[in-house]
């Protein structure tokens, strides 16, 4: 590592130990962190299919992290309305959908 305030997390394909192809190698820092099952015929295919691993379970990870900080949040499993879906989309200006942001006195709707 080069320096002492970061840690990079690197993927690497390296021959696999009985010579038939390439695996997959996570390492953080300096630590080999996993190794692929498989092994794939090219170095480039075995660095694709590791990443899209490490791409689904830092996924997967996150939003279980998130729903569990918004369920903590609510006190109960969030309802689609407490976590904006849809409801508050902003265009580039900064306005929402229904108006600028920060409309006073319509909580975001508009009377007919």
């Amino acid at each position: 590592m080069e320096t002492s305030d970061e840690l990079l997390i690197a993927i690497t394909a390296s021959p696999a130990s009985d010579s038939w192809g390439f695996v997959g190698v996570v390492s953080v820092g300096d630590q080999e962190a996993y190794r692929t099952i498989r092994a794939y015929t090219a170095p480039g295919e075995a660095l694709v299919a590791t990443q899209q691993l490490l791409a689904d379970v830092i996924g997967t990870l996150m939003a279980g992290q998130e729903w569990s900080a918004a369920q903590a949040e609510f006190g109960h499993p969030p309802r689609r309305a407490e976590l904006e879906f849809g409801l508050r989309a902003k265009t580039a200006g900064g306005e929402t959908a229904d108006g600028p942001s920060g409309a006073s006195g319509t909580g975001g709707h508009q009377k007919p």
